[in-house]
């Protein structure tokens, strides 16, 4: 079982055993990267006021969206339909089913009334040293400067070409396999939109600590956990018409969203959840 049929399948038993809201409505932008904007999502909200994301800047094949998914068309139905697109073939369909997860993920954590901890810490709190040797699964340039800053030896596994290249501490690599020689690995949760997710957890296992981060990562965090996963950082929204609102304006996320990460040791289980739900 993937990483991704084992998500589906909580959220079965979730909408099985709780009476989850219907969509309120679906925000679908038409992604436009710019090293000036603020990096672009994607948001379902139910009914309840529970809302999820998915990263809107994977690439052309998020292009169009709005014309083969119509806001108006989602909005009513069970967010369990929307999850099932995580099924789908193509990035547009698995970014909608993701965010449709999160949705019934973030109303589960709301109804059992569990906050998860927050944090303002974009690393997943890991604690690195000059022993270390980081595998990060995406490239993300703010944070390669800092480990370039603290001397930490990474590798960073990147898909896209432009940033391959390797210097003296920090290596850019085309190929998953050299996750093998880290420690310590940092993994962004758009792994599950592009299918690459569980040959991460596959190379992996014999690192000390392996956290996944993102505001894609709202999700209900047992799967990764009983794949050794250490901890799951995402992104509660508070207002998610606020977020909508500030996402149109090319603010960000800002104040209407609030990151937290969950530890394994310190997670309560669906199980609990759902006896408080």
């Amino acid at each position: 079982m993937t990483v991704k049929t084992d998500l589906l399948a909580l959220m079965d038993r979730v909408c099985g055993c709780l009476d989850v809201a219907p969509v309120r409505r679906v925000y679908i932008p038409e992604p436009q990267p710019h090293a000036s904007s603020h990096t672009e999502f994607g948001l379902v909200e139910l009914e309840d006021g529970a809302a999820g994301l998915y990263y809107a800047w994977l690439g052309e094949s998020q292009q169009g969206m709005v014309q083969r998914y119509s806001e108006d068309q989602l909005a009513g139905r069970h967010p369990l339909e929307l999850a099932r697109f995580l099924e789908s073939g193509d990035d547009a369909g698995r970014s909608l089913g993701m965010a449709a997860v999160n949705a019934i993920s973030q109303s589960v954590f709301r109804r059992a009334g569990y906050t998860p901890p927050p944090t303002g810490d974009s690393m997943g709190s890991l604690t690195l040293s000059a022993d270390d040797h980081l595998g990060m699964v995406g490239y993300f340039p703010s944070l390669v400067s800092r480990l370039r800053e603290a001397r930490i030896r990474t590798t960073v596994i990147e898909r896209k070409t432009r940033f391959s290249g390797d210097n003296d501490l920090i290596r850019v690599s085309l190929d998953i396999d050299d996750l093998s020689a880290c420690n310590k690995v940092l993994c962004t949760a758009s792994t599950l939109l592009n299918d690459s997710m569980d040959q991460v957890l596959e190379r992996t296992v014999n690192a000390e600590t392996v956290v996944v981060v993102g505001p894609t990562a709202g999700f209900l965090p047992d799967p990764l956990f009983r794949r050794g996963v250490s901890a799951v950082g995402g992104t509660r929204v508070v207002d998610a018409q606020a977020a909508i609102r500030a996402l149109q304006q090319d603010r960000g996320l800002a104040e209407t969203a609030q990151r937290y990460l969950i530890r394994r040791a310190g997670y309560p289980g669906i199980e609990a959840l759902l006896s408080e739900g």
